[in-house]
């Protein structure tokens, strides 16, 4: 199982809109809104590491509003 946290930068005005379209994404469990550097923040959770690629890459980072990703993919110690 792949986990990652996604730290999102909303365009000005966008954040809450960002969040709800974030929040609808399969594979997103959890999603807050924040303040400071990052407007949004996701947790997600994938079978494998080729799917959480598609699930950043190709449905988190193309949502309209967003400026800005970081996503930080989650390692079992």
């Amino acid at each position: 199982m792949a986990k990652a946290i996604i730290l999102i930068t909303a365009h000005p005005g966008k954040d809450r809109e960002v969040a709800g379209k974030v929040k609808n994404v399969e594979g997103v469990e959890n999603v807050y809104l924040a303040a400071g550097r990052y407007d949004v923040v996701a947790e997600a959770q994938a079978p494998d590491d080729d799917s959480m690629l598609a699930l950043t890459y190709d449905r988190v980072r193309i949502i309209d509003g967003i400026r800005e990703t970081h996503t930080m993919f989650c390692l079992k110690v």
